[in-house]
């Protein structure tokens, strides 16, 4: 399974689907090829509340960029999205600001 910086997938989590941004890829990746790292997507309102670290995805959503988590890749089950370039900019800004990386 393929996937690349900027994507928004469904991921199963236990028992649920859950929307989450696709943070890994070309940019920023594991050590590990079956793993993706995936940013929270969350309700706009309730992200902006949360961190001043989100980027709204669409459809009344945004991605919390600072609550990074790892998934299995065998759980991402379809891809609902891509980020536009103005997002995937202020998504990488955003990764090199909380972590200290070089985008």
């Amino acid at each position: 399974m393929s996937h690349r910086f900027g994507e928004l997938w469904t991921v199963q989590i236990g028992d649920r689907d859950e929307v989450r941004l696709i943070v890994s890829g070309d940019f920023y990746h594991t050590l590990y090829g079956d793993n993706a790292l995936t940013a929270h997507v969350e309700a706009a309102d309730m992200a902006h509340a949360l961190t001043a670290f989100v980027v709204d995805v669409g459809e009344g959503r945004a991605a919390m960029v600072d609550r990074i988590s790892t998934v299995a890749a065998v759980r991402l089950k379809s891809k609902v999205g891509d980020l536009a370039d103005d997002q995937l900019a202020a998504v990488r800004g955003m990764i090199a600001t909380i972590f200290g990386t070089a985008g």
